[in-house]
């Protein structure tokens, strides 16, 4: 029985190194596996022929004969068609979702416009079925995450800034027999950095994501670290200073009360006295060199650097992300957060705006749900390359 079961485990070992190594070099041969992983040729015949026969690989051509000459040795990939995975992010606006195969290439994008009158829970519904009619896959759908903009602990949502109360995930999607996984938005934006765009020097990383709250997604030594109740991360509650009004009541300002996205758009809105102010139109007023808006997001820069120094401190990263809209449509504020920030700190770490911002907590899905479907959550994947654009 001890046997058996050592046998079994070094069996699933073998095969989750296999299918990670394979994932991350592309076409490679079975003798090239077997050398990289220290493994006996016969091993890694014997594992990959079960992943063909599950259809994650594909045979994809010959490579290049040995100096001795011989066959030419077939070539593996994994099969981007064994199944796709549905990635749906709330916002307090909007709601978008993105279908991916199991390699991370995007299949197809679909969003809706959340009024007051929605009725989030049907709407979702509708939105997830329409991804039902892909069916270039071996195994079809493999998983559904839903990103939301708040605090989650092992799939239960602990707070969020959309009013969640009525959806019940679980019984909603439970039809599509797959597993469904909700993930704080920061958490998943911080695996599409290191799945997509980390490099291999790179094991710690921080990703600032700044909408109507603030929050981190941090990669430590290669891993998502969620901490024990899943509250790591929670930038925005920090307190900026304590506010004592005239009755006396004790306050507390907070980053996300002065610098999130909601809190600068009011802000901006109400100093140039417009109601409805577009990220856009914030834009065009600082590339006018508007005053009252530029003194903003000068102040905004400045806080941004001050909660990357604070980080920093702790947490020594490789590299900062910030996945923030506001500063994609005004990206010459990153000069000054570099700026402050190494004033402030001394530090020379590498602080970049999150690339493919619009797909980027939508790809993080897709990964968690790949490495999910592969088991291996312990394993760093690259997966579909992406522009910068």
């Amino acid at each position: 029985m001890v046997k058996e079961q050592n046998r079994r485990n070094s069996h699933d070992y073998n095969y989750q190194r296999i299918i990670a190594y394979i994932f991350n070099h592309r076409s490679i041969s079975r003798s090239d596996i077997a050398a990289a992983l220290d493994l006996n040729k016969a091993t890694v015949s014997l594992l990959c022929g079960e992943m063909q026969q599950q259809g994650l690989l594909s045979e994809v051509g010959s490579g290049s004969a040995s100096a001795n000459g011989g066959r030419k040795p077939t070539l593996l990939e994994i099969n981007k068609q064994y199944g796709y995975t549905i990635t749906v992010e709330i916002e307090a606006q909007l709601v978008r979702a993105l279908a991916c195969y199991l390699d991370g290439e995007t299949i197809a994008f679909q969003q809706f416009k959340l009024t007051t009158t929605s009725n989030l829970p049907q709407e979702l519904q509708r939105l997830v079925a329409k991804f039902k009619d892909i069916e270039d896959t071996q195994h079809g759908l493999l998983g559904i995450c839903f990103a939301i903009h708040g605090l989650v602990n092992h799939n239960q949502i602990q707070s969020s800034f959309v009013d969640l109360s009525q959806v019940a995930f679980m019984d909603l999607f439970a039809d599509y027999q797959v597993p469904i996984i909700l993930e704080n938005e920061a958490n998943l934006a911080a695996l599409y950095s290191r799945d997509f765009i980390q490099t291999a020097a790179q094991k710690n990383t921080v990703t600032l994501s700044i909408h109507q709250g603030i929050s981190a997604g941090l990669i430590l030594g290669d891993q998502l670290y969620r901490g024990s109740q899943g509250r790591v991360g929670k930038i925005g509650t920090n307190i900026v200073m304590p506010a004592f009004p005239i009755n006396n009541r004790r306050s507390l300002v907070t980053y996300q009360d002065v610098y999130s996205e909601l809190a600068i758009v009011r802000q901006i809105s109400e100093l140039v006295e417009k109601t409805t102010l577009s990220l856009d139109d914030i834009s065009k007023l600082y590339d006018d060199h508007n005053s009252e808006v530029v003194t903003v997001i000068s102040q905004f820069a400045n806080g941004v650097a001050e909660m990357l120094h604070n980080m920093a401190g702790m947490l020594d990263p490789d590299v900062f992300y910030l996945n923030s809209p506001l500063l994609h449509q005004v990206p010459s504020a990153l000069g000054q957060i570099r700026r402050y920030f190494k004033r402030l700190s001394g530090y020379d770490i590498s602080i970049q705006l999150m690339p493919n911002i619009q797909l980027a907590t939508l790809l993080g899905g897709a990964a968690l749900l790949t490495h999910q479907a592969l088991g291996l959550d312990g394993q760093t994947l690259n997966l579909w390359e992406y522009s910068n654009d």
